[in-house]
């Protein structure tokens, strides 16, 4: 077995597995988790690296193994999902979506890449159904290792109710920044105007397609917020707010903080798992 627990935060509490919420997003070399009750109370997060490109046998025994050895039962929670990062993807109307299509709305972006399945999901708040690829061999291990699991695109999870809601007062810029590539999504009076994912090898890069969606939008002629999550670090932090309005750190919905210790987490590096 190859993976290694880097990081654990777990509560005391006890929370019977059926009020329970696992969201887990992958990463290039592992992957990051966070365990919360129906209450919105954070039980417990953590991270994990381990080899995503092993055989698909190898994947799964060490999720298995990782999960025992941090004590978090994954069987019977209410719900569990994993998160993607996907730059194949397309949302599609509910009212046009047809099931028998989904290779062809992706096929039509470019070709789906070999050993990627097809997925698909509805937000019922934008009435849209979002179409995505994923590795298979990865997404099998952890539906194996975690039956029920809901396979989740990373802009599924970005246009959440929290946002479309703060949409509703003024516009809202969500900025995911990560290694790499940048994640962006526009969202104005409860509506998504645009989601999508931009190489962006420094800050230069992300700020330049941020004020682009700025501009194309006109984002600037109202009040609006820009949300940044993700790989952010002060410094980062500052030079956004020299150039985008209302900078604030994304950390997800609002949730109960269960152990002292869990005051000193970085929330808004781990958005996503929060949303």
């Amino acid at each position: 077995m190859s993976y290694k627990i880097n990081s654990l935060i777990k509560s005391d509490k006890i929370v019977v597995s059926y009020e329970k919420r696992l969201s887990i997003c992958l990463s290039s070399n592992g992957f990051s988790f966070s365990l919360t009750s129906l209450n919105n109370e954070l039980l417990a997060m953590g991270e994990v690296s381990m080899s995503l490109t092993a055989p698909m046998s190898d994947i799964l025994l060490d999720i298995k193994a990782a999960f025992t050895e941090m004590g978090i039962i994954t069987f019977g929670i209410k719900e569990t999902e994993l998160i993607t990062f996907c730059r194949q993807f397309v949302w599609v109307p509910q009212h046009l979506y047809d099931e028998k299509m989904q290779r062809s709305y992706l096929e039509a972006l470019a070709p789906i890449q070999a050993g990627y399945s097809v997925f698909s999901n509805a937000n019922d708040s934008i009435k849209a159904q979002i179409v995505f690829s994923a590795p298979n061999n990865v997404v099998s291990a952890f539906k194996i290792a975690i039956p029920g699991l809901t396979v989740r695109c990373q802009h599924e999870t970005m246009v959440n109710e929290t946002l479309l809601q703060a949409s509703d007062m003024q516009s809202v810029l969500l900025i995911h920044m990560r290694e790499g590539e940048t994640d962006y999504a526009v969202l104005c009076n409860k509506k998504l105007q645009i989601s999508n994912t931009f190489e962006c090898v420094n800050l230069d890069e992300t700020l330049y397609h941020a004020l682009n969606l700025t501009k194309q939008f006109h984002l600037e002629e109202a009040a609006m917020t820009t949300a940044v999550c993700g790989n952010v670090d002060r410094d980062t932090f500052a030079k956004l707010r020299q150039f985008l309005p209302n900078v604030t750190l994304y950390t997800g919905r609002q949730l109960t903080l269960t152990e002292p210790e869990m005051q000193h987490i970085p929330l808004y590096r781990h958005a996503l798992i929060l949303s």
